[in-house]
């Protein structure tokens, strides 16, 4: 007996030891199997529903300058930035050839009238003369009547004859003068397009503010309807949205907006849509969209077209309501869930989900704003009645 009690003695420390590390194993290993969660509260906010769409600053309408003829710029004036009046002769086009085509088609016209004032003469004479050969045709007629000879005859088939020449000629005539007519008009037309040509050749500021020249320069050769310039001041800054085509049925004029622009970061501007283009156009990367001009706070920013940046479009809105973040629901055979924890043991609570917005959806039953909800049980493997720790 004191062998064995020598013998306990002596490998007391290490059964100590040996015991301590299995009460530990099994400790942690416990603690280990309890998952950690982190948990929020439902929350009444409004919840925001929006569409976002890329764009530019730009300017409104009738401060947009296109060109209104085809033809080579001879010269610019100005320089973008430079501040301008309304009024002022911005850039000119070669104006001898338009000069040239003017006067060629001003002497078409002129040429073209005088020959129809010649027509004028010659369809006077012309009616005289049937006047007459109607007058000689009828005398003989009468003469027939009372003697039925055949030289009276022949006589009067040789004045029906003349006269039926003179109508004919007179009909050949006026034929004539109403195609000279309607080159005269064509010619006057003519005429008029060439000298809007010769007008359009000067190009001025519709109005005071700072020039915003597209890529154009001496010698440019541009088209019709070709963007020239632009001019913009803050009260006519606008931000220019290419809006989706799939998402335009959603918009409205007055919707509130928030731009955001490249150049200023971290800076958000309140505006509104103003207008909404009545075409759809086709973008550079091959999607379609519906332009749409926003209205927006420019007191921050310098007047200058071209900023890129976005807009979130607010298109529908909820009146506060008990909201959770998305990631917090799960579905279950077409219901909804989240879990609820409750002394920190877990309750898998059915809701009903309501308006769906951008950062929050709407909770219409099933919580409370006392309830514990796991923020994000993605990727947690829970049970109903499980334990966590927060």
């Amino acid at each position: 007996m004191a062998k064995i009690k020598r013998k306990i003695n002596k490998h007391l420390p290490l059964i100590v030891l040996v015991v301590v590390a299995g009460i530990g194993f099994y400790w942690l290993r416990a603690r280990s199997g309890v998952p950690k969660v982190s948990v929020i509260n439902p929350q009444y906010r409004e919840i925001t529903k929006t569409i976002s769409a890329s764009g530019y600053t730009g300017v409104t309408d009738g401060f947009t300058v296109r060109a209104g003829i085809t033809g080579t710029i001879k010269k610019v004036n100005y320089k973008s930035g430079d501040k301008i009046k309304a009024g002022d002769v911005i850039l000119e086009f070669d104006l001898a050839p338009l000069k040239a085509n003017m006067d060629t088609s001003y002497a078409s016209y002129l040429s073209s009238r005088a020959e129809l004032e010649s027509y004028d003469q010659k369809i006077k004479a012309a009616q005289a003369s049937v006047s007459i050969r109607e007058r000689e045709r009828d005398e003989v007629w009468r003469k027939y009547m009372g003697d039925r000879s055949e030289s009276v005859k022949q006589e009067y088939k040789n004045t029906e004859a003349l006269y039926q020449t003179a109508l004919s000629n007179l009909k050949s005539l006026e034929d004539a003068k109403e195609a000279v007519e309607k080159a005269s008009i064509a010619g006057y037309s003519n005429y008029y397009s060439a000298l809007l040509n010769y007008q359009n050749g000067t190009v001025k500021a519709p109005a005071d503010g700072f020039l915003a020249l597209a890529n154009i320069y001496n010698g440019s050769y541009v088209s019709v309807g070709q963007e020239l310039f632009a001019v913009t001041g803050k009260e006519k800054l606008i931000f220019k949205a290419e809006i989706d085509e799939a998402d335009v049925s959603h918009v409205r004029v007055g919707m509130r907006t928030k731009v955001t622009l490249d150049s200023y970061p971290g800076e958000v501007f309140e505006g509104e849509i103003s207008s909404l283009d009545s075409k759809v156009i086709t973008l550079p990367n091959g999607s379609t969209a519906v332009m749409a001009d926003i209205s927006f706070d420019t007191s921050k920013i310098m007047p200058i077209v071209g900023f890129s940046g976005s807009a979130d479009i607010e298109i529908e809105k909820s009146e506060k309501v008990l909201s959770l973040p998305p990631e917090a629901f799960f579905e279950e055979f077409g219901k909804d869930y989240v879990y609820v924890i409750n002394q920190n043991i877990v309750d898998k609570r059915e809701v009903q989900k309501g308006f769906e917005g951008d950062e929050y959806i709407g909770v219409l039953s099933g919580l409370s704003e006392d309830d514990l909800v796991i923020e994000d049980p993605t990727g947690l493997t829970l049970k109903n009645g499980q334990k966590v720790k927060l």
